[in-house]
């Protein structure tokens, strides 16, 4: 086993070929017409925006709000992919001169989608139409509630659909039943992207609709790579196009974002939004306002500051609740099939990633609980497409309050009545849907490279095949027999290690963030395997290849 527990599987053992031609062969390339589809970014691609079920009705009400001056509601979520449809939404219907209005539910205190109470406060601010974004589908009650105050909701939506769905005026949701849309996997900022599609051809000439809606792709391409959309099809087109757009500059919130962490100069890839931009937008929801992060995104550069002060304020707080929970599964007599913990003293919004990180570590699904007084709010991830949503709905739907999200993320908030009739019904069922002979850490691997394959001409011909992410990850590789000497434990709390890789008199640097744990096992007297990504590390102008380490694993152990 690696250092990590998981079984490398190696895509392509075959010696012989260069590596795109196996990147190629991975990916199901091997024929011109899959090629030119996989690498033909044109927006002519894109679906019309009305094939979405229910678009048109959306389309005619709000162009019947904005021309009576009706007071718009948004109600968004906290999320990257909450906030950047949020911001996609507000910023069109503010420059058409409508009356629109913008409202973020706070982690802590409301927890994720509509409530009642919400209804009530939109109804006392005399608000005529509400439009959710990256939510909605799951609140059949709080849409009765708003039909019965009379004010119209339009919901803007990619999550999974339940059986029963709510009577809005609009449902936008390309995943509920009957709705033609191609595309399924759509995040709910590039769902609500498709509803600007839809309205800025109606109140902008063609030039300048073209360039609105070029220059706005990038908030939309947030959402998908940090949702963890896949990254396939009109995916594919959107993020690639996007990602120009955010390079050449035409986003101010983000430059400023980028400016603070002295990245500025640096090309902005999925892996950008992934790692860098994403964490920090995310950090005003889950440990303070997601209002902060929406102002950013709408063009307030003062905002960038704050956001990498809360993200490095996260940091410290999810290194010290991640230490916790790991200590509580070492006490568990045997690992569960699903994972559960809980504790009063967790926030909100770290518990995804509390709950993604043990995924990582435990190869199980994870349920990650905080406990109130009379509830308990949960962030659940999941693994070898086993859907952790629809395993909580089958089991036990009545049991919450609210229940949603995708095969492999998902959340509930729920009664504390109810929380030891969920725990035995999750330990009965578990087993039904989970076989653990297959439930292990698996790591797809590319192929086994040289140190010969490896160069900044390697890594140009890799980035080819960008945009990376969900469907379409950054190849991994594998170099064997390696030799390591002089490791350096890195960060504040020394999770990380850098140390040079050599194979005979060649030598290459290598970073494994959060290897820190491992720093014993690691010995000169050994030789090692490793799995990575090819970066590139530039310093004063200089640009070199950096080995970023996925696992490890000692010479000859399968």
């Amino acid at each position: 086993m690696s250092f990590l527990g998981k079984k490398w599987q190696i895509k392509v053992q075959e010696k012989k070929g260069t590596l795109v031609d196996k990147m190629l062969i991975n990916r199901g390339l091997e024929d011109q017409e899959s090629m030119y589809s996989f690498f033909n970014y044109s927006l002519s691609r894109l679906h019309d925006p009305f094939l979405l079920k229910d678009m048109q009705k959306a389309v005619d009400r709000l162009q019947e709000a904005i021309q009576n001056e009706e007071k718009i509601m948004i109600f968004g979520d906290y999320d990257v992919d909450g906030t950047s449809a949020t911001a996609l939404i507000y910023d069109f219907f503010q420059k058409v001169g409508a009356n629109i209005h913008y409202r973020l539910p706070h982690r802590e205190k409301d927890g994720y989608g509509l409530k009642d109470y919400f209804m009530q406060e939109f109804k006392e601010q005399n608000v005529d139409v509400i439009i959710t974004v990256d939510c909605g589908t799951a609140n059949k009650k709080e849409v009765a509630l708003a039909n019965e105050l009379g004010m119209t909701t339009i919901i803007t939506d990619h999550h999974d659909a339940p059986s029963e769905l709510p009577e809005a005026h609009a449902l936008i949701n390309p995943k509920q039943p009957e709705c033609p849309y191609p595309n399924k996997e759509l995040s709910g900022s590039a769902v609500a992207y498709k509803l600007i599609c839809a309205m800025a051809p109606l109140y902008f000439d063609e030039a300048t609709t073209t360039r609105y809606l070029y220059d706005q792709m990038g908030l939309a391409v947030l959402g998908l790579v940090a949702d963890c959309m896949d990254l396939n099809g009109e995916n594919r087109v959107l993020t690639n196009n996007g990602l120009k757009s955010l390079n050449e500059g035409r986003h101010a919130g983000i430059q400023a974002l980028l400016k603070e962490g002295g990245v500025e100069n640096k090309p902005i890839t999925s892996q950008t939004i992934g790692f860098f931009i994403g964490p920090r937008i995310n950090a005003a929801g889950r440990i303070s306002t997601a209002d902060t992060a929406l102002e950013l995104l709408l063009g307030d550069v003062s905002k960038a500051g704050p956001l990498a002060e809360l993200n490095q304020t996260r940091r410290e707080i999810v290194h010290d609740f991640l230490n916790e929970a790991i200590e509580k599964v070492s006490m568990m007599d045997q690992l569960p099939h699903i994972i559960v913990v809980s504790d009063p003293q967790w926030s909100a919004g770290t518990l995804g990633l509390i709950a993604g990180r043990l995924v990582e570590k435990f190869s199980r699904p994870v349920i990650a609980m905080q406990e109130k007084e009379d509830e308990l709010v949960a962030s659940c991830r999941s693994l070898n497409d086993f859907d952790i949503t629809s395993f909580l709905r089958e089991i036990g739907e009545p049991l919450f309050t609210n229940v949603g999200g995708h095969m492999l993320a998902g959340g509930f908030s729920l009664p504390q009545k109810n929380h030891q009739e969920l725990l035995k019904r999750i330990q009965e069922k578990a087993s039904d849907y989970i076989n653990l002979d297959h439930f292990y850490g698996k790591l797809d691997v590319e192929c086994e490279v040289n140190f010969s394959d490896i160069s900044l001409q390697t890594e140009g011909k890799l980035s080819k095949f960008e945009p990376f992410g969900m469907g379409n990850p950054q190849p991994t590789l594998m170099l064997k027999q390696v030799q390591i000497n002089e490791v350096k434990a890195l960060g504040q709390n020394q999770d990380h290690l850098k140390f040079p890789v050599r194979h005979g008199h060649q030598e290459f640097d290598a970073i494994a963030f959060r290897f820190g744990e491992y720093l014993d096992k690691i010995t000169p007297e050994k030789t090692y395997d490793i799995a990575f990504n090819l970066d590139v590390n530039e310093w004063r102008g200089r640009r070199k290849v950096q080995l970023r380490v996925v696992d490890m694993r000692e010479s000859n152990v399968e």
